[in-house]
């Protein structure tokens, strides 16, 4: 038996409000516009979707696909984002000299400047509808550098994982930072795979991602043969295969090769607590900065970290440090700043393999 292994990851965590008042989506859709400008819409059913998004839209597939998925009742946001890619600094006009002159401008992808806006948001999953080769590694790149949201790709053949997956390995190897790109190979162009398997997993947290199964969308891909199989699994791909008789997918790995609820989860774990910190100072309009407050606000991470274990998330309960009041320099003091808490968690772990000896007697 194999239980997966214990990875060490250390986030400095910052308040961040969410910026949607209608709530919290449970997934994402990234689709490119017409135009250079970004969009967001969340929409709770595919009918008010359907008003922006008809069913000729893979946007609408894909939305289709999810709400479908056991559990699922969404809300499903939408970013479209700009058509070309943002120049810094824009519109440079250089003049020439006798010894020449250089202007460096950085290039932003659209798909980067469109997520950028919408990182805390509150969704988990992350899927793409219609990006190309570079811009799913860009964001990908990009949604790593912030450890924020898993990207879920449906590749279309095992090339195309092959590229990607050399490309992720290749870039996500920082210490302390997970893996947060899967992929799902899918051949066939009428199946949403990682859409529905996203919204399934956002819908039912916390869950195992290789646990998925028997989807309406998962079938396994005929065109697909036991070597792919054995190419995607080396890429630290996945796909849907015939478990037993359930349709299930091969494993729940990330390319970086760290597994995706691990990933996940910690986030789950870093927004229980910034939604817990923030409703708290939204409750308190004048926080009195000293040791009373500090120790409430320590509570409400120990109640937080008591129901993420009940949820099966974490292993053990949070044991908080605390800086005390008159050891915070009056610097901090004097900006409102306290960065006092501490504490070690860990994600709670599963069996993986199970290697068993079975004596059978005839």
């Amino acid at each position: 038996m194999a239980i997966k292994q214990t990875t060490d990851v250390h986030f400095t965590v910052a308040i961040h409000a969410l910026k949607n008042p209608s709530g919290t989506p449970a997934v994402g859709i990234a689709t490119k516009g017409k135009d250079a400008t970004t969009k967001a819409s969340i929409y709770t059913d595919l009918y008010s979707l359907s008003a922006d998004f008809d069913e000729t839209t893979g946007v609408y597939s894909q939305a289709e696909a999810m709400f479908d998925a056991d559990n699922f009742k969404g809300p499903v946001e939408v970013i479209t984002y700009p058509n070309v890619d943002s120049k810094t600094p824009a519109n440079v006009q250089t003049t020439g000299t006798t010894t020449g002159a250089t202007v460096t401008a950085t290039t932003t992808p659209g798909i980067v400047v469109g997520l950028a806006e919408h990182l805390f948001d509150g969704f988990k999953y992350l899927v793409l509808d219609g990006a190309t080769e570079a811009e799913t590694e860009a964001v990908s790149d990009f949604l790593y550098d912030n450890q924020r949201i898993m990207l879920v790709t449906q590749p279309k053949s095992v090339a195309d994982l092959q590229t990607l997956s050399t490309h992720v390995k290749g870039i996500q190897t920082k210490k302390n930072s997970l893996g947060n790109t899967a992929a799902i190979v899918e051949t066939a162009s009428d199946r949403f795979v990682a859409a529905q398997a996203a919204a399934y997993a956002a819908a039912n947290l916390p869950v195992d991602f290789q646990h998925i199964g028997n989807q309406t969308q998962f079938e396994p891909d005929a065109d697909l043969s036991t070597d792919d199989y054995n190419t995607i699994a080396s890429a630290n791909g996945t796909v849907v295969v015939n478990k037993s008789g359930d349709y299930m997918l091969l494993n729940g790995l990330a390319l970086a090769g760290n597994y995706v609820d691990q990933f996940v989860h910690t986030q789950l774990v870093i927004d229980t607590f910034q939604t817990a910190l923030q409703k708290y100072l939204n409750r308190h309009n004048f926080p009195i900065f000293n040791d009373a407050t500090i120790k409430e606000m320590a509570q409400t991470i120990e109640a937080c970290g008591q129901q993420l274990q009940q949820q099966g998330v974490l292993a053990s309960a949070v044991k908080i440090t605390s800086v005390p009041r008159s050891n915070v320099s009056s610097s901090d003091v004097d900006a409102r700043k306290y960065n006092g808490f501490g504490f070690n968690v860990q994600i709670a772990d599963d069996i993986d393999t199970i290697n068993a000896k079975i004596d059978l007697t005839l």
